[in-house]
């Protein structure tokens, strides 16, 4: 999968408006016709060479967080799917990006809209067959069971994402400290109406009946997957972290049998991210291969199902 940038998502790019020190942006499938919203932040003096000179090969650690931090930052709130409203989607692309032009220049516009698309990524998959980006729900049985799930019950309604918010701090703590490198990665990903990261940690942990007051159907089965992601990032769950997963799914209403799918999905795609540091140029690095089939038995998923997860990777990727 190539790296996000403004020259691949411009296809996409419907409208782009400023909205203070952020670009309030629309990309729309050119498959489905779907349309997603997000916005990202303008720095001022940060320009696209800033970003090349910046994008670098992450390890296969790293590009596991990156992924399902990702995940995260859209299951959030970040981007709203929908179509946009009729005088957003009827304005023009080059008007857009030059309102505001004194306060912020075109450059560092252009940079917040990458950063938006980033934003809600795990909603668009690339197609390398035509080299481009279309929405998950175009792309078929290639896609991950669990972007699959993201695309079909995101997390929409403002207190689903408030306990959201709550449960990764959970699981985060569930070893009883927070490392800098920890919280800073949290914060990378919440929203600043959950009160960030300093506020979440001091909140007493969620009752069952907080849980139970979540919407109802499979929102919840999504909120569940985001959290066992998130504790697979980890690669050792700490016992603390596997019985805080357990009751949040009683709490939820998620019988075993669902909880356990629900939880091989999460680690089949922790495994599908570090596939992106597996591949590089089109053509498997074997050392970070082999890392990542280790990283596989450390979470505990089975050789044949992560050979089918590159098999599917490979296949929406366009690689043979």
């Amino acid at each position: 999968m190539p790296e996000v940038t403004y020259e691949n998502i411009q296809a996409n790019l419907v409208s782009a408006k400023q909205d203070g020190s952020s670009m309030r942006c629309s990309f729309k499938c050119p498959v489905s016709g779907e349309t997603v919203e997000s916005s990202g932040g303008i720095q001022k003096g940060r320009g696209l060479g800033d970003m090349a000179r910046h994008s670098v090969k992450r390890n296969l650690f790293s590009q596991v967080r990156w992924g399902i931090a990702r995940a995260i930052r859209s299951a959030l709130g970040y981007g709203l799917a929908g179509r946009v409203a009729g005088d957003v989607a009827g304005t023009a692309v080059g008007n857009a990006m030059n309102q505001h032009a004194t306060s912020f220049s075109e450059e560092e516009k252009k940079v917040a809209v990458v950063q938006a698309f980033e934003n809600i990524q795990s909603r668009f998959v690339w197609d390398a067959k035509n080299d481009r980006w279309m929405s998950a729900q175009a792309a078929g049985d290639v896609l991950t069971d669990f972007a699959s799930q993201l695309n079909r019950a995101p997390v929409t309604q403002t207190y689903d994402k408030g306990v959201l918010a709550r449960m990764l701090m959970e699981v985060s703590l569930a070893d009883g400290q927070l490392a800098a490198e920890e919280k800073s990665f949290l914060a990378s990903f919440m929203p600043a109406e959950t009160g960030g990261v300093d506020v979440l940690r001091d909140r007493p942990p969620l009752s069952g009946a907080e849980l139970a007051e979540t919407g109802k159907g499979p929102v919840r089965e999504t909120m569940l997957m985001i959290a066992w992601g998130l504790a697979f990032t980890d690669k050792n769950l700490a016992p603390a972290e596997k019985s805080a997963l357990a009751r949040f799914a009683g709490s939820l209403g998620i019988d075993d049998s669902r909880a356990a799918e629900l939880q091989n999905w999460a680690k089949k795609f922790i495994f599908d991210q570090a596939m992106d540091g597996v591949y590089v140029d089109a053509k498997p690095d074997q050392a970070a291969r082999a890392e990542a089939y280790r990283l596989a038995e450390q979470i505990g998923l089975d050789h044949a199902e992560a050979e089918r997860v590159e098999i599917r990777y490979r296949k929406r990727n366009g690689l043979i």
